[in-house]
């Protein structure tokens, strides 16, 4: 079986979970003894291969970004919706020239295709005219089908304004959902919603999305000096996207600077989303607080390894994969009641230690209690490492193959 992973999503540097997920697809897979192949941006989580095309860097879309300006300023016009709109409008209708890649499109001649974001849509409908025999497949990073406001949401723009002449939110869905033969869900909320779109969906939960057996020791100290962290620090650590209308750090920033304590540090090892500068204005000042620049994906564990409390304050996700890394390395979880789902409720309910992502002081407190209460740690510890068993990358792409088989062999997921 033959799959090509595409992922189009990073041509302005967004990086986040479907840039992850699809680089770990590409390479897990293929361990597990399936052909893949990459069509997409370079990101870091990609190295060159044989069997990856990259296509243009996007230079023309990061020109016009820096052409705005810098700091705040910038941060606000391109967070405007009107931009917003302009931008998924105009690329909606442009998309991106496939015309030069189609002669390899050609010669990979996949059984599956595997789409990772709602911005792939307008570039597949280019592509499916040299890939006649291939099964779609979409995995829902973004929820397209979540709960929103309407078409005006800031999280939902890209499909609402991106998949062609506006027609609303719901007609939108379901032409992004009904292109695709297959849908793959992170969760069962997002099952029931896509149902009503496209019928043929399953579910496949996140999973770490890196190794345990390539730790290098040095590396781990590598990062605790660059952190400057003592043996006596609490070290809080975040580790995403920086995209405030998703992601909500201002909440862990603000909170954070509000606990007196010397030795609490927070962490945000960040990448793409647009939020960037907002963050560091309001991280000015108060030198515990640390924001990096996620560069090579190898680096991830080192952050994870060095920390103490992994708290994430997202006010929606669909089914975070972070969070299952810092339990893969028996982190403390304090997690948002957004940030979740029935799916991690159902079979772990009151173990999990949860904040109102909206509660700056409900927060400050559960940050202060995680560090001091000995038997609250160690009942967190020994939920991580139940939460990284029941989500294990094995367990993960073993049903990827699965599922993505049955796809090519039935047209059933």
């Amino acid at each position: 079986m033959k799959v090509l992973i595409v992922d189009v999503s990073s041509k302005l540097g967004t990086v986040g979970g479907a840039q992850r997920v699809a680089a770990n697809l590409f390479y897990e897979l293929r361990e597990k003894g399936v052909d893949t192949y990459y069509f997409g941006y370079k990101t870091h989580f990609l190295e060159d291969h044989k069997k990856a095309m990259f296509i243009g860097a996007g230079a023309k879309q990061k020109g016009l970004v820096k052409s705005m300006g810098s700091g705040g300023a910038r941060a606000k016009l391109i967070e405007s919706k009107p931009v917003r709109i302009a931008y998924y409008t105009f690329y909606s209708m442009t998309g991106i020239d496939v015309s030069g890649y189609g002669e390899w499109l050609m010669k990979v001649n996949p059984d599956v295709v595997v789409s990772n974001s709602i911005q792939d849509f307008v570039v597949l409908k280019k592509m499916k005219r040299y890939l006649k025999d291939a099964k779609f497949v979409y995995i829902d990073h973004a929820n397209v089908a979540g709960d929103y406001n309407g078409s005006l949401d800031y999280n939902i723009m890209a499909l609402s304004f991106g998949t062609g002449h506006y027609i609303g939110l719901d007609r939108a869905r379901k032409r992004h959902l009904g292109f695709f033969d297959g849908v793959i869900a992170l969760n069962r909320t997002q099952e029931r919603a896509i149902r009503k779109f496209n019928s043929n969906v399953t579910v496949i939960h996140s999973g770490p999305n890196f190794s345990l057996d390539k730790i290098e020791k040095s590396k781990v100290e590598e990062v605790k000096k660059s952190l400057g962290l003592s043996k006596s620090d609490k070290v809080v650590l975040y580790v995403g996207r920086l995209a405030e209308a998703q992601k909500n750090l201002s909440t862990l920033i603000r909170a954070c600077k509000s606990i007196e304590d010397e030795h609490l540090k927070l962490v945000i090892y960040g990448g793409g989303g647009k939020s960037g500068d907002l963050y560091r204005q309001l991280a000015a000042g108060d030198e515990r607080i640390h924001i990096v620049e996620s560069g090579a994906s190898g680096m991830v564990p080192y952050y994870y390894i060095n920390s103490g409390l992994y708290v994430l304050p997202s006010i929606w996700e669909g089914f975070n994969a972070t969070l299952i890394e810092a339990a893969t390395f028996g982190v403390p979880l304090l997690l948002s009641t957004k940030s979740i789902n029935e799916d991690i409720v159902e079979r772990f309910g009151k173990r999990l230690c949860l904040f109102d992502p909206h509660d700056q002081k409900g927060l400050e407190s559960k940050i202060e209690k995680c560090f001091a209460d000995r038997a609250l740690r160690r009942r967190l510890v020994l939920l991580s490492k139940d939460i990284a068993f029941e989500y294990s990358k094995k367990k993960q792409m073993e049903l990827y193959v699965t599922v993505l088989k049955r796809l090519s062999e039935t047209g059933k997921v």
